[in-house]
């Protein structure tokens, strides 16, 4: 009986010496390291619940808990084929033999080395990762809200194969060393690269508490995460990247963390700058932050409620938001509070006297959700020269927020609306691609709006007459600023005027897809001013059309103007030829009524009384005595002006007084030096002032020498011609003025001057003069030159000059005294100029019987004059002067004195004789031989 026994004890030892033998050839037999590889491959899979390959060798080191080693483990993305969710070079963990015997697979103590996580998101939306994986992991030590609460091991089981690899690492201890994680969203365009040095996982507490740690660069910037994860306790989290610092404290909002979490959100930012580095953002700024938030996820929904953030950027400009948002994951009940200072505290900028110096110094408005959407209630944009309230605009509407392959931070899908929700005045979509500096941006939309928009000031009888205003338009700054690309306007529903605009500009830099046409026309100006409530002046119809057209190297352009009969046509070409720019213009007019200017005029003038009624008012509020009372949109002039005055200190009466009311007329020296000018003006008949019947020009500039003219142009039965030269080359602020008159009446000429004078004459000149263009006064003051007037066939009702010039006797019985009028055979009034006055050596009158010589000075900036006249009988210069005269003193009071006895003359070289061929007109005195 001992002997089957025996046998089959010792049979049932070498059977489990064999299976002894046999496991530990499949634990540590190099044969079976595929075998053990597919059982740990499974083993894992089952517990993380998706697939995971052991593409290396598995090593285990066999004891009550056994350690086991595997190489070369690779989790492929469930949902991107070519893509691992993530690869270890090496897994180490234990696992319970004794539990695994009884049924229970347990793993923990993991310790993993060279992780590489990659987290993407393709354009197509497509993921490397499964939502179940990236919802299970919750602050706290389990993320399954159904788990039972039995043991730290059975909430393991309970998550193993039911929340994915983030929740069974989390209710695990595990170590990671030379971590690295990639997160890339080519949706968003942001990318996050991890590298950690360390990521610990720690279950304290036997298992009721996680604790996470890890250090090591997020995007080439220094990280640090430290957390404290109690089951049913207060949690703490701390992240610094570099100079970021993030706390966010809170607990759970029940019992655990399956209804959510509550927590205080505090980010401290030393250096904005390092924070955009972060993010791969261009460094447009630079400064310092802070965001503070209470944080509720206990609702279905993220809520942020006491959220005050500010922004101090380092030139002193001030970024606030206060509020709170009810559910941010759905952006939905939002409340804030916008407010940005754009200059520093202390540091406005002064008040603008012109366009060119108008800046935007604060934005501030209400941020709110209606109906799913973003709106902006009551934005104020506030600049340096006037504050613009636009009371709703909204609501706001942003397709997708991304960074840009260029680094900038883009707003995609923009849609806005202003005005009535039920009837926007504008609706507007488009995208800003840099929305750190504001550019790359364009934009297009649609205006309906009442004319009252555009013609501020209008009554409400008055809004209803001129109709409304239609318009579509985009916007872009392709050329580095913002600028309008197309724009199709009209007005409509009014007879009172009528508007049409289409503009197409394509690429702003260059001009060839330019199209332009503009036209305005009014039936009648004075019912137009009486439409606005104005004096109803009697303009007649008004039309203005101008059009433009890009052409290859240059543009084109045509304009009109018509006011009652008249009506003036204009043509421009450009473009570049010979490497130099050309420009051509030319303005024709058949009829040009001088009256329907002036008409114009005296309706441009009451349409600049717009907005000083309703201020006129005695009840109108009085501004501030520091402040400025300004319309929307429009410059004052009466701040202008105080301003200037108040800036500018007062000149004196010495030589550093300059008068600058003329303006700087060599402001365009630089573009004469750069473009040939060819210009044409041509009015054929012009009536309405008394005499001008024409007027013609010419203009050209070649090569920085300009010309202007020959000009001709009637008056009062009298031409002028004259010519203007200037070398923007050479002596780029001097012009030099040439030209000559004819045809003027003397008598006519009296009677337009209201001197009751019998005289006549037929007068003509010529001068030649030069001087500093740089104003009006300057020129006067630098004007060199000569000019010269002269009369011919003249009379004059006296013979006075026949007295001093004959004597007494010989006067008594000229026939001039008999006839009560002298004939005037000439008068030459040769002048030379000098800036400060004018000087004469040879002014001549001469009749029949007597010549006058005269010479002197006229000091127009002292107030002098200086002038001796010496009348003698014609030919006989060396006769006595019976009556010469002085004229001295100031100019503005004259002395006059007569010289009694008389004076005689000599020649230096004793010429004493007149030739037979005398020149009337010329000094007697200078033809004698």
């Amino acid at each position: 009986m001992l002997k089957p026994i025996a046998r089959i004890t010792l049979a049932a030892i070498a059977l489990l010496l064999i299976l002894i033998g046999l496991a530990w050839a499949v634990l540590a037999v190099p044969f079976f390291s595929g075998f053990r590889s597919a059982l740990v491959s499974d083993l894992l899979t089952e517990q993380i619940g998706q697939p995971l390959l052991v593409n290396g060798d598995v090593s285990v080191a066999v004891g009550p808990t056994s350690r086991i080693r595997a190489k070369g483990v690779q989790i492929p993305s469930e949902n991107l084929t070519e893509v691992d969710l993530a690869k270890l070079d090496s897994l180490d963990f234990d696992i319970d033999l004794l539990a695994l015997l009884d049924g229970r697979l347990d793993l923990n103590n993991l310790f993993v080395d060279g992780l590489q996580v990659n987290l993407f998101v393709r354009e197509d939306g497509a993921t490397s990762f499964s939502e179940r994986e990236m919802t299970s992991m919750a602050p706290g030590p389990s993320g399954s809200a159904d788990a039972p609460d039995t043991s730290a091991t059975q909430n393991r089981d309970t998550d193993a194969g039911q929340e994915g690899l983030l929740a069974f690492l989390k209710s695990r201890t595990v170590s990671l060393s030379n971590v690295g994680l990639v997160v890339d969203d080519e949706i968003t365009g942001f990318e996050f690269a991890f590298l950690l040095d360390d990521f610990t996982l720690e279950q304290l507490d036997a298992g009721k508490t996680l604790k996470v740690s890890s250090t090591g660069m997020v995007n080439g910037q220094p990280f640090v995460l430290e957390g404290n994860y109690p089951e049913s306790a207060p949690f703490e989290t701390h992240a610094e990247f570099s100079s970021v610092s993030l706390s966010f404290d809170g607990a759970p909002a029940g019992s655990d963390y399956a209804t959510g979490f509550t927590g205080q959100l505090d980010i401290n930012v030393a250096g904005a700058g390092d924070l955009l580095d972060v993010l791969k953002l261009k460094r447009s700024f630079d400064g310092s932050g802070t965001l503070k938030a209470q944080i509720d996820n206990s609702s279905g929904g993220t809520k942020f409620s006491d959220l005050s953030a500010a922004l101090e950027l380092e030139e002193g400009q001030l970024i606030s938001i206060n509020g709170r948002i009810e559910n941010a994951t759905k952006l939905l009940g939002v409340d804030l509070t916008f407010d940005a200072r754009l200059h520093g505290e202390n540091n406005a900028p002064p008040r603008a006297k012109e366009l060119s110096e108008l800046k935007l110094t604060q934005i501030s408005s209400r941020i709110i959700t209606r109906e799913d959407a973003l709106e902006l209630d009551g934005l104020v944009l506030s600049t340096n020269a006037f504050e613009q309230g636009l009371e709703k605009v909204g609501p706001v509407s942003i397709g997708q927020i991304r960074r840009t392959e260029e680094g900038t931070l883009a707003l995609e899908d923009i849609f806005l609306q202003a005005g009535p929700e039920e009837s926007p005045i504008l609706v507007a979509n488009g995208n800003i691609y840099n929305v750190l500096d504001l550019q790359d941006l364009d934009l297009e939309g649609r205006i309906d709006a009442p004319a009252s928009l555009v013609l501020t000031g209008l009554d409400a009888s008055a809004a209803d007459a001129f109709g409304g205003v239609e318009a579509e338009f985009a916007l872009d700054d392709s050329a580095g600023a913002l600028a309008l690309t197309k724009l199709q306007a009209r007005a409509v529903d009014t007879d009172v005027w009528r508007m049409q605009a289409n503009i197409h500009t394509g690429d702003v830099r260059a001009l060839d897809d330019l199209r332009a046409d503009f036209s305005l026309g009014i039936a009648s100006g004075a019912d137009f001013l009486r439409a606005l409530g104005l004096e109803p002046v009697d303009t007649g119809a008004f039309a203005f059309d101008v059009s433009a057209r890009g052409e290859a190297g240059g543009w084109s352009g045509d304009l009109g103007l018509a006011a009652g009969t008249s009506e003036v046509k204009s043509a421009v070409t450009a473009r570049e030829e010979n490497d130099r720019q050309v420009l051509r213009i030319s303005m024709v007019s058949d009829d040009l009524v001088l009256s329907d200017l002036q008409n114009a005029v005296a309706g441009l003038r009451e349409l600049g009384k717009i907005g000083q009624q309703s201020g006129s008012s005695e009840n109108a509020a009085t501004p501030d005595a520091n402040e400025v009372a300004l319309q929307p949109l429009v410059l004052p002039e009466a701040s202008v002006a105080d301003e200037v005055t108040k800036d500018t200190p007062a000149a004196d009466d010495g030589e550093n007084k300059t008068d600058t009311s003329a303006g700087d007329l060599t402001d365009f020296d630089s573009f004469l030096r750069n473009t040939d000018l060819y210009g044409r003006l041509e009015f054929k008949k012009i009536q309405g002032v008394q005499g001008i019947t024409s007027l013609s020009s010419d203009f050209v500039s070649e090569g920085g020498k300009a010309r202007l003219g020959p000009v001709k142009f009637s008056y009062g039965g009298g031409v002028f011609e004259f010519e203007a030269n200037a070398d923007a080359m050479e002596n780029p602020k001097y012009v030099s003025l040439s030209g000559s008159t004819s045809g003027w009446t003397l008598g006519e000429i009296l009677k337009e001057v209201n001197v009751d004078f019998d005289a006549d004459g037929d007068l003509s000149g010529r001068f030649n003069v030069s001087g500093n263009l740089s104003s009006a006064t300057v020129f006067l003051e630098t004007m060199v030159g000569t000019a010269q007037i002269e009369m011919r066939n003249g009379q004059v009702a006296t013979s006075l000059l026949e007295l001093a010039g004959l004597g007494v006797f010989p006067w008594l019985f000229s026939e001039e005294l008999r006839q009560g009028y002298t004939n005037v055979v000439c008068v030459d009034i040769p002048i030379d100029i000098n800036g400060e006055g004018v000087s004469f050596d040879a002014v001549v009158a001469e009749t029949e019987s007597v010549q006058l010589v005269a010479k002197g000075s006229v000091d127009l900036k002292r107030d002098t004059v200086a002038v001796r006249a010496e009348p003698r009988p014609v030919g006989k210069p060396l006769a006595r002067s019976a009556w010469p005269f002085d004229v001295t003193g100031k100019l503005s009071d004259p002395r006059f004195k007569l010289d009694i006895g008389g004076s005689r003359s000599v020649r230096a070289d004793g010429a004493d004789e007149m030739p037979a061929d005398r020149e009337p007109c010329r000094p007697d005195i200078f033809q004698l031989r």
